[in-house]
């Protein structure tokens, strides 16, 4: 009976002892730090660091900061495995032994990941589908060789402007925005005036300030479509050419080309028959060499396609103008006009003029209404 008493106890103390320290290893911590760098040294922040144990869970994650630093604080005692991954690197890798209370250091360097290349033969198959099974684009008939600048220009905008439709939609596809040969859908058909063949221009409204300040509706020229296919109200287009965006809701106009031409000779500018230059092209204030502004003078003033202007200011006091550049008309309306702007020796702005060029010898008469130059 002693006996077993005497065993007893001496179990129960080896488990109270036995317990204690079991539990203290368990509870042991300790930590890795270190930096990462590339094959030259420098360091590689964004580096993903992952710590497993040796049965694969993964125990902690970090990712290196600015200067390639990453650190795992309380990592459980053992034999860890770390892991480093950045996109554009080989994958690294290493094994470390986590000590209770201890910093294990453990730095390590990424090489560039090797650079591979796919090479995509393309050639046709002895047993592909004939052509005749897939649908032909539409065929687009030539259009007459023109000055693009004579279409792409801003103008002044008529009472009512003419509109043949609109842009609808783009074919096969949700995006808003066109390009050379995409077919479109047009709210117009030959109900509306549109017909197979016809090259009609893409135009929308702008607002502008004029030289006097006030806020205008300029006309932009987005673009030349021409009609393939026309029923009484819907219509398909293909673009012709685009001068910057086509866009849906851009309304349809009459296409009106100026053929290629020689600008005519250099002349003596009539300052008393000056036109008021009213505004540049859509997103544009200022008129510089190839830039295109609309002034307040046309047909019923002289004005022609191909003349020359010498554009200038008007001074208070001075007895002669101060000129800034000139320009070629291009396009030309009743009552307004574009012009190219050919050379400056100061940026154009509304409410500059541009005074008609007229031949050295014999001057033509030119419409009065202007007033003299003060």
């Amino acid at each position: 009976m002693l006996r077993s008493f005497r065993l007893l106890v001496l179990a129960l103390a080896v488990l109270f002892v036995a317990v204690p320290a079991a539990t203290a290893a368990d509870l042991a911590e300790g930590t890795i730090r270190g930096a990462v760098t590339d094959g030259s040294g420098g360091a590689l922040p964004g580096v993903a660091v992952t710590a497993t144990s040796i049965d694969g869970r993964v125990l902690a994650t970090a990712v290196t900061d600015a200067t390639g630093a990453y650190e795992f604080a309380a990592l459980p005692v053992g034999q860890l495995r770390l892991t480093f991954q950045l996109d554009g690197f080989a994958d690294g890798e290493a094994s470390v032994a986590v000590q209770p209370d201890a910093v294990a250091v453990i730095g390590r360097r990424l090489e560039l990941a090797p650079v591979t290349e796919t090479v995509v033969v393309v050639g046709k198959a002895t047993d592909s589908e004939p052509a005749a099974s897939q649908t032909p684009p539409p065929q687009v008939m030539p259009v007459p060789v023109h000055d693009r600048d004579s279409v792409c220009g801003p103008a002044k905008p008529g009472a009512m402007p003419e509109s043949f439709g609109t842009i609808a939609s783009r074919r096969e596809t949700a995006r808003s925005l066109y390009a050379t040969d995409d077919e479109l859908v047009i709210d117009g058909g030959r109900l509306e005036g549109l017909e197979v063949g016809q090259n009609v221009v893409v135009r929308r409204l702008f607002r502008a300030t004029d030289a006097a300040g006030a806020v205008v509706s300029g006309e932009h020229t987005s673009g030349l479509i021409q009609i393939v296919a026309a029923h009484e109200h819907v219509s398909t287009a293909v673009v012709v050419y685009a001068c910057d965006e086509l866009m849906k809701g851009d309304f349809l106009a009459t296409f009106r080309p100026e053929p290629l031409r020689t600008p005519d000779p250099v002349g003596i500018p009539a300052y008393e028959a000056a036109a008021r230059i009213i505004y540049a092209d859509a997103g544009q204030m200022l008129g510089a060499p190839r830039r295109l502004m609309v002034i307040d003078r046309g047909i019923d003033h002289g004005i022609h396609v191909g003349q020359r202007l010498t554009l200038f200011r008007r001074r208070r006091g001075a007895t002669k103008p101060s000129v800034i550049g000139d320009a070629v008309v291009v396009a030309v309306r009743a009552d307004s006009a574009t012009i190219r702007i050919e050379g400056v020796s100061d940026a154009i702005v509304p409410g500059d003029w541009a005074a008609p060029q007229q031949p050295a010898r014999g001057r033509a008469t030119v419409a009065s209404g202007a007033g003299k130059f003060d």
